[in-house]
């Protein structure tokens, strides 16, 4: 689980890096840039990952990409978001082990903070809650069979 959330938060740490290299070099256009490359990628995922950094800029800016070269980077406010580790018992099934709290700017920024504290022992899965309480993330390990030796 550990790779495949590290797989992730470098696939997220990429986009935010396009982003922010399509916004220094193109500016207000950097939202229409992004979309233009969706629309030249590939199979691969190129396309899907370029929807990602136009979402990105979108975020980011005040406008789409319009003529209007004014438009200024929005910054954003840090959200509160709740991180659940959950731990697995033979005899009780899942239970959160701990709970914390966390502000960041965004559900990737909480997935990063996620993945750089430490997790308590047995932990087999996290959920990742914003301040309504949606989940905006969760993953959990494969269910590992117990294998009983018989006498």
């Amino acid at each position: 689980m550990l790779a495949w959330l590290l797989w992730q938060l470098e696939r997220i740490e990429r986009i935010h890096a396009a982003a922010r290299t399509l916004m220094k070099e193109f500016g207000d256009e950097a939202y229409a840039e992004a979309r233009r490359r969706e629309g030249e990628g590939d199979r691969d995922g190129t396309a899907r990952d370029w929807r990602r950094v136009a979402l990105v800029v979108a975020r980011r800016t005040s406008r789409f990409g319009s003529a209007n070269k004014s438009a200024r980077i929005v910054s954003e406010e840090p959200r509160t978001f709740r991180i659940q580790f959950v731990c697995g018992t033979v005899d009780r099934g899942p239970t959160n082990l701990r709970e914390k709290q966390i502000e960041a700017a965004d559900a990737p920024a909480a997935i990063i903070a996620a993945a750089s504290i430490k997790w308590p022992p047995q932990t087999i899965g996290v959920r990742i809650l914003d301040r309504e309480g949606h989940e905006v993330f969760v993953r959990q390990k494969a269910q590992r069979r117990l294998t009983r030796q018989q006498g």
